[in-house]
């Protein structure tokens, strides 16, 4: 099965950007805007916790319904700032997330989305969708996250 894994520094403390990521469907629609929409994650008020499952239809650039994606949320590690899913939808019978956020330096951390992904014979596509997908993510996470450092202060 692919692996795609990708990280960035943020300049932003790990608590804060960890925070952000578990307790904040903002964000997640801030770093995806115009890529994918989940309505389903939209009323995700609470925080992400191990066991909590959303079911909706995924769209492509929020125009082009792709399929009913399913998430799953597989564990949540608030010590190490650990998260999983466990997703999948259409073509695509496996996508397992992985996120973490580990402290680098004084205000600083290192985020990482590791992916498995499995779509049968559009694994290719999926993949190459994914990695793009992801860098734009953690270019809109730079952008962002020197602004969540600073409401903190």
């Amino acid at each position: 099965m692919p692996t795609i894994e990708r990280s960035t520094t943020l300049r932003a403390p790990a608590p804060v950007v960890w925070n952000a990521l578990v307790a904040d469907s903002g964000a997640f629609r801030f770093v995806t805007r115009g890529l994918i929409r989940y309505p389903a994650a939209a009323g995700w008020a609470e925080r992400i916790r191990p066991g909590q499952r959303l079911s909706g239809l995924l769209w492509l650039f929020g125009v082009l319904p792709i399929s009913r994606h399913t998430l799953e949320v597989v564990a949540v590690d608030e010590d190490d700032h650990r998260l999983v899913t466990s997703e999948g939808g259409g073509p695509v019978r496996t996508w397992r997330h992985t996120i973490s956020v580990t402290p680098a330096g004084d205000r600083g951390c290192r985020y990482t989305d590791h992916l498995e992904i499995d779509a049968g014979a559009a694994t290719p596509v999926v993949v190459a969708f994914a990695r793009g997908f992801y860098a734009v993510r953690q270019r809109r996470w730079r952008s962002l996250a020197p602004l969540l450092g600073a409401a903190t202060r």
